[in-house]
């Protein structure tokens, strides 16, 4: 699967690097549509032995169904009853998650090929074609990120539920709606960035819980604690390297703010994902959940750095593609997720 993914890759950074006015999603949407069913083919047909592929398949032969949550359980039952072949029920959620992440993209920013490739390197792999349930609850989430910046709470809490009928975790959303959109509050978090990384080698999160008097989030976190994950070093490439895209956004937001009104929100949610990151480390699946959530930002404000430089040159969009690629490398060499 490595070749299509990179073939695609290729072919939205010469789209990204040739654009030189940014359009409305109205004038791409034939490539749109086509880049949809593309990636949902990929997705569909990933490798047999990729992660998490027979957890899915296990649950599709009507095992430990229970697992899952009512959303994906329901959609299952109501895809068994057109189809019982697995691929279909891997191309139906596949279709379903990247329309809704491509969507939200042409909602939040006019940088739509910026935002692909940054969309392919890193959340297709871990999420479309890994994490399904994750992968159809982050497009909500970034849908949810819109409403927060339109102000509509009632579609906000809409998307918010049925991001949390998919993955459980994605209640994490909801303080979501409380930070200022008007305001970056730049120097705030990038203390918060430091403070965390003093903080989660001193004070491990779990004793700060252990205090809270309240019984089912105490269930919630014994049955994280005891997952079994590996260890997070917080110092790896990729979380050092998001650390330093953040710093910079947060640094030159007020200059970006005056291209994208959604932009302020996008980057404090990204600050949030690098800072929950290292003050989680302690419990990985937990640091893991949130994090990777709340970087579905991620596809949106990273090309918004170009915004950054006064002149729209080819230079600062080829860093983007350059951020783009570290990522996707690091995917497939470092990580070992795509093959």
């Amino acid at each position: 699967m490595i070749i299509p993914v990179l073939v695609l890759f290729l072919c939205f950074s010469i789209l990204f690097l040739n654009d030189k006015q940014d359009q409305s999603y109205k004038k791409k949407k034939p490539i749109l549509f086509l880049t949809i069913v593309i990636l949902t083919f990929i997705a569909a047909f990933r490798p047999e032995d990729m992660a998490d592929r027979e957890n899915y398949l296990d649950f599709w032969n009507d095992w430990g169904g229970e697992r899952f949550e009512i959303g994906f359980t329901f959609l299952s039952e109501l895809i068994r009853k057109i189809s019982d072949s697995f691929y279909w029920f891997l191309f139906f959620f596949a279709f379903f998650s990247i329309t809704l992440k491509i969507n939200a993209i042409c909602k939040l920013t006019t940088l739509i090929w910026g935002s692909i490739i940054l969309y392919l390197s890193n959340i297709f792999i871990l999420h479309d074609m890994i994490q399904m349930r994750c992968a159809i609850a982050s497009g909500f989430l970034l849908h949810a990120v819109y409403y927060i910046g339109t102000r509509n709470l009632k579609k906000f809490l809409l998307v918010s539920l049925f991001a949390m009928l998919f993955h459980y975790s994605a209640i994490i959303v909801l303080p979501l709606w409380f930070l200022n959109i008007h305001k970056p509050h730049k120097y705030f978090y990038i203390g918060l960035i430091f403070i965390s990384y003093i903080l989660g080698g001193i004070i491990p999160i779990e004793t700060i819980i252990g205090y809270i008097p309240i019984e089912g989030i105490q269930n919630l976190w014994d049955m994280y604690e005891t997952t079994v994950d590996s260890e997070i070093n917080i110092f790896n490439a990729m979380q050092l390297g998001r650390t330093l895209i953040v710093i910079y956004l947060l640094l030159t937001i007020d200059r970006i703010s005056l291209y994208n009104p959604f932009a302020i929100l996008l980057v404090q949610i990204y600050a949030i994902s690098v800072i929950a990151l290292v003050l989680l480390s302690s419990v990985p699946v937990v640091a893991f959940r949130v994090s990777e959530l709340y970087q579905i930002v991620e596809i949106a404000i990273v090309p918004m750095a170009i915004y950054s430089i006064k002149e729209n040159t080819f230079v600062k969009r080829m860093a983007v593609v350059l951020v783009a690629t570290a990522f996707l490398l690091m995917n497939i060499f470092y990580v070992g997720i795509l093959k």
